[in-house]
Parts: C-alpha cells; sequence; structure tokens
C-alpha cells in the first residue's frame, strides 16, 4: 500500500507539471479500477478497499495540484530569465 501511495503522489505531479485536467481524469479512472482489481480484501466493495481507494485517488489529485504550483512556478522562472 505505501509503494502506491508513493506512486500516485509521483504520478500526480507529473501529471500536474506537464499535463491538464484530461489527462488527471484518465487517471483517476485507472487508480480506481486499479484499486477495485489488485485489493488485498475479500469482497469488491469492502470499506477496507473503498477507503484504501479513496486515499489513492485523493493523494494522485493533491499530488497533481502540486504539480500543477510547481509547473506554474517553473514557468514564470524560465520567463524571467529571458
Amino acid at each position: 500500500m505505501h509503494w502506491s501511495l508513493v506512486a500516485a503522489g509521483v504520478t500526480g505531479t507529473l501529471l500536474g507539471f506537464r499535463a491538464r485536467a484530461p489527462a488527471l481524469i484518465v487517471a483517476t479512472a485507472v487508480v480506481v479500477v486499479a484499486g477495485a482489481v489488485t485489493g488485498d480484501t475479500g469482497g469488491l466493495f469492502d470499506w477496507h478497499r473503498l477507503l484504501s481507494i479513496l486515499l489513492l485517488v485523493a493523494t494522485l489529485q493533491c499530488a497533481y495540484l502540486i504539480g500543477l504550483l510547481l509547473g506554474l512556478l517553473w514557468h514564470r522562472g524560465m520567463t524571467r530569465e529571458r
């Protein structure tokens, strides 16, 4: 679970730095499907599985916002140098 949070965070940051909202929507759908398929609990609608999927989606989207901020700061820094 911990490595999946790291992967979601890195993916979200990279998406925010380079891509825009449609890519985030697709990445969120992939995270939900992957979390539902690879969950380690008994039932598909188990509370533990649903909470872990929600945590992954929240991590992805918060990291996306961080990536947007980093991209904005990077772009401003590059335009000031010119």
